[in-house]
């Protein structure tokens, strides 16, 4: 059986408990308190725990937390072992609005061990899944397109390399966000895969630039129109204040356009003096 839990001067605090809400409601008693059972978990999950600054434990170990996907966490409120034994402790030991809860952290469900404590109000407690959700829409609203162009922009000959550019940055950070408390900021990173319709193509980490620079450039042996395909793809990295930087696995996200570029032939004319 699962004991009550009364939650003391905390309205509107809803705690999940085993899947099922509990609402807080005031204590009748002269002497207020928390009633509970420690092996009760508020909150329980997995996909690399984010603990908040309230966090008794070390630095490492927040960072330790967060790095393991795929262990298994819980929130256990903060009181005693045993029916009936009072833990008001749980309420005033941290700011109006949160409570004190055990922190426990494991490989498997079956290995939970308690790590520390925490101050945490009424909302689930955040995992890097949940920040790299929110930043793959972040990075998709602010990535700068994709705009690439080329050198002589009337074409070329076959004895001329073509120069090429992305018209995009090496690297860009959006708009730093927040969640749960949590402060993120991400460094989008891209790589150009050009592919110049001769049978030839190239993965490119620098974006190019107009002439006179010649980061990028191709060149064509016979005369033609080729369409030019650029894919610009973005990785990413996201640090999470006080806790560690992270890389976001797989692409983000994809760009790609087309160019025309016609090639004439260049041919040696002899003159003679």
């Amino acid at each position: 059986m699962i004991r009550k839990i009364v939650l003391w001067l905390i309205p509107g605090l809803v705690t999940l408990v085993l899947g099922t809400a509990l609402t807080a409601s005031p204590a009748t008693a002269a002497d207020p308190s928390v009633i509970g059972d420690n092996s009760v978990a508020a909150y329980i999950g997995n996909g690399g725990l984010l603990l908040p600054g309230s966090f008794s434990g070390t630095s490492e170990t927040r960072k330790s937390v967060a790095e393991c996907l795929g262990c298994t966490w819980s929130y256990t409120i903060y009181c005693q072992q045993g029916a009936g034994v009072p833990c008001k402790h749980a309420v005033v030991t941290c700011p109006k609005g949160s409570l004190l809860y055990r922190v426990g952290f494991g490989l498997t469900s079956e290995t939970v061990a308690t790590i520390g404590s925490v101050c945490w109000g009424s909302s689930k407690p955040v995992t890097r899944r949940d920040v790299e959700t929110r930043l793959n829409d972040q990075v998709i609203r602010y990535v700068p397109s994709l705009k690439p162009g080329f050198s002589p922009s009337g074409g070329s000959l076959t004895a001329i390399p073509v120069i090429f550019w992305s018209g995009q940055p090496t690297n860009f950070q959006p708009p730093a966000f927040s969640l749960s408390g949590h402060k993120v900021k991400i460094t989008a990173t891209p790589t150009w895969r050009w592919v110049w319709a001769d049978g030839n193509s190239a993965w490119k980490s620098v974006p190019g630039a107009d002439y006179p620079i010649r980061q990028i450039t191709h060149q064509y042996r016979s005369p033609g129109t080729y369409v030019v395909g650029v894919t610009a793809v973005w990785t990413a990295e996201y640090t999470v204040a006080g806790v560690g930087t992270f890389a976001v696995a797989g692409e983000v996200i994809r760009q790609s356009k087309a160019l025309t570029v016609p090639i004439r032939s260049a041919r040696t004319v002899l003159v003679s003096h």
